[in-house]
């Protein structure tokens, strides 16, 4: 590949690949599986136009046929619908201040393979809000949209499943 191409794709790949993330990451239930389907995306894009030095006219609207593409293969081998949740399904139990410093707690205290191990036995909802927050530096309000839950609801399920972390690693470390 000439230097040319190699730059070519390297600059589409950093102008286009948080968005294409989080498209992906909002369909499908596990972080890892979204990775994969990223990482599949990126190399049938370098193929086609790299490799075969084809022309693409709008490269995100591209990207995201892609992404439409890889999912709709990733639900038929998983024999499952996508997860979606509706304003009814969850209650809001408790308002909970913005302010608080345990995301930081939890951080601080524990290496990141040990945060990863324990978000994965929250709720896959809670493990998306976390994802959003802290892969993405998503805002609550976008992560809300992102969703289609309220703000508020996102707030709650987000520190509360920053507090069950902190009772997961307090446990862990007895």
């Amino acid at each position: 590949m000439s230097q040319k191409n190699t730059e070519l794709f390297e600059t589409i790949y950093r102008a286009t690949f948080n968005t294409i993330s989080k498209y992906v990451y909002f369909k499908v239930a596990q972080l890892c599986d979204a990775e994969d389907i990223v990482q599949a995306i990126y190399i049938d894009f370098y193929n086609y136009i790299i490799k075969k030095n084809k022309k693409v006219e709008n490269v995100q609207a591209y990207l995201t046929q892609m992404a439409n593409h890889e999912l709709s293969k990733y639900y038929k081998s998983k024999s499952e619908l996508p997860i979606t949740f509706s304003e009814d399904n969850l209650k809001i139990l408790e308002s909970i201040e913005d302010e608080t410093d345990l995301e930081f707690e939890i951080l601080n205290a524990n290496d990141s393979n040990e945060v990863f191990d324990l978000v994965e036995n929250l709720p896959v909802i809670d493990q998306k809000i976390l994802g959003a927050r802290f892969r993405f530096d998503m805002t609550f309000k976008d992560i809300a949209q992102l969703l289609s839950l309220s703000e508020n609801t996102i707030k709650t399920r987000y520190y509360r499943a920053l507090k069950e972390l902190k009772k997961l690693y307090s446990n862990q470390k007895i």
